[in-house]
């Protein structure tokens, strides 16, 4: 099989896996069992098809020197395209989607629509991974809209529930204008450059061309709930299934911030303007998230208030990083980006446990968790202390790599900056640490006797025993997990 195969392989896993898994629900009426395994499997194909990519590569494809392109390189032929921050969260993605397949084994069966749920499931991941391996404006924009829509569905997936329809509705509007203002971005590229390739080769772009950049900074800062385009997220992750809002935090909606420097650099725009782009908008999502989320009663909206602060963390790491050309400070920036997959997608998914089993929604109803599900207790606890930044978690690892990173600029704006994160990170801990201490206070109502104990089911605890384990290693040891990561950086800035 050659290279060029091997990059579009992993796709046609997912797509045509989508295809049949859903003749199978269909003809066959598979249970909601068999899809579960059926969608892990597929996940864990495309995840082993990817392996040989790291393998077979050109030498430095993980050191940001070497790509794989599907097409003869530099000509209009190639549209894939694989290099190491696409390589990375693609892995991810596919890692998460196999957890939330098997995880909704047992949290879906309560929802007879299964059949169409996994399906949408391997096309929302399929669109993630066509976006980040496309190297043309055009297919990023198809494989934009396929993530997108299959994201919209899965939001509104409870459809009886009158939240969960507007929540789908308002992502839907939203989502589409996003998309919408890319795509005249598009047309405004070619109008100048005559090409859609990516990279477009160009070191100064004329004023067609800014404003097509200027379109895809709006379009993806929307997708990626980038302050003041971050309306929709907390609704959308509140009222989606545990299983998709842990998907949707964890990696999609940090795919697309990835494609803002990606695209954003290779259409010609300066890393030092696209850095002090980053760290200005930083600041309001670190802030803004922080102070909102104090003031939340629902858990998952609380939680994903947490995740548009933690989505300034990683915009000041990267924007520091290619403001000052320091590729360690992108690399801490990708590495909480990494961490902060495995905590939210843990802390999603523990809720979920809770919701399903105790039919918990607000933070008050947390009271008495670890009495009935110690287990759930515990695995939140995780999730909760590495956001928080709690050593020796994943979360306190990655916020120290940013803390020793950034501090290297001589800059005074890198200096407000750090204090800027010194100071949201100290206000995080002021509602993390009380949501974590109502895991472990007795709820002011009595506990029957018969239900001190409930067993969760093997289906949910094996992916949140696996996620925790990750967390806690990425804290422990995260010096592989670090190289892993070294690359983007010189990528990103074409060394």
């Amino acid at each position: 099989m050659s290279i060029s195969t091997l990059v579009a392989f992993p796709l046609g896993i997912l797509m045509g896996g989508a295809f049949v898994l859903y003749l199978v629900a269909r003809l066959f009426g598979a249970s909601r069992t068999t899809l579960a395994v059926l969608t892990t499997g597929v996940f864990g194909i495309a995840l082993a098809a990817l392996g040989p990519l790291f393998i077979l590569a050109e030498p430095g494809i993980l050191d940001g020197s070497g790509l794989l392109v599907l097409g003869e390189p530099g000509l209009e032929g190639a549209f894939l395209r694989v290099e190491p921050g696409g390589l990375i969260i693609s892995v991810v993605g596919l890692i998460l989607g196999g957890c939330v397949a098997l995880y909704s084994g047992r949290y879906m069966e309560r929802d007879p629509r299964y059949a169409t749920y996994y399906p949408l499931l391997l096309l929302m991941v399929a669109g993630m991974m066509g976006m980040l391996t496309t190297a043309d404006l055009f297919s990023l924009y198809i494989f934009c809209e396929l993530m997108s829509i299959a994201a919209y569905v899965l939001v509104a997936f409870r459809r009886r529930s009158a939240t969960a329809i507007e929540a789908g509705f308002k992502y839907l509007i939203m989502g589409s204008v996003g998309t919408i203002v890319m795509l005249v971005g598009i047309t405004l590229i070619y109008r100048e450059a005559g090409s859609l390739a990516l990279p477009a080769g160009v070191a100064n772009p004329g004023p067609w061309q800014r404003a097509g950049i200027a379109c895809f900074l709006v379009g993806l800062g929307l997708k990626s709930a980038i302050v003041p385009l971050h309306t929709w997220l907390p609704d959308a992750y509140g009222r989606a299934p545990s299983s998709i809002s842990a998907i949707l935090a964890g990696i999609i909606s940090k795919s697309t911030l990835y494609m803002i420097p990606k695209t954003c650099l290779a259409l010609g725009l300066s890393p030092v303007t696209l850095g002090l782009i980053l760290i200005w908008f930083s600041f309001l999502n670190m802030t803004l998230g922080n102070v909102l989320a104090l003031f939340q009663t629902d858990t998952k909206r609380l939680l994903a208030y947490s995740s548009i602060a933690q989505t300034g963390y990683i915009m000041f790491g990267l924007g520091v990083g290619l403001r000052y050309g320091v590729d360690a400070a992108v690399q801490a920036g990708f590495f909480l980006l990494l961490a902060h997959a495995a905590m939210k997608a843990l802390a999603f998914l523990s809720k979920g446990v809770s919701n399903f089993y105790l039919q918990t929604s607000t933070v008050t109803e947390l009271h008495g968790t670890s009495t009935q599900l110690p287990l759930i207790a515990v695995t939140f606890t995780v999730a909760l202390g590495g956001l928080a930044g709690v050593p020796p978690l994943a979360g306190f690892t990655s916020k120290w790599f940013i803390l020793g990173e950034t501090v290297q600029p001589e800059s005074p704006l890198a200096y407000v900056g750090l204090g800027l994160f010194l100071l949201n990170t100290l206000l995080a801990l002021a509602y993390y640490l009380p949501l974590i201490g109502r895991l472990f206070t007795l709820p002011d109502r009595p506990i029957p006797a018969t239900a001190e104990r409930i067993r969760v089911s093997t289906w949910m605890a094996a992916p949140l025993i696996a996620l925790a384990a990750l967390v806690i290693a990425m804290g422990v040891a995260p010096g592989s997990w670090w190289q892993w990561v070294a690359g983007v950086g010189p990528y990103l800035m074409g060394r």
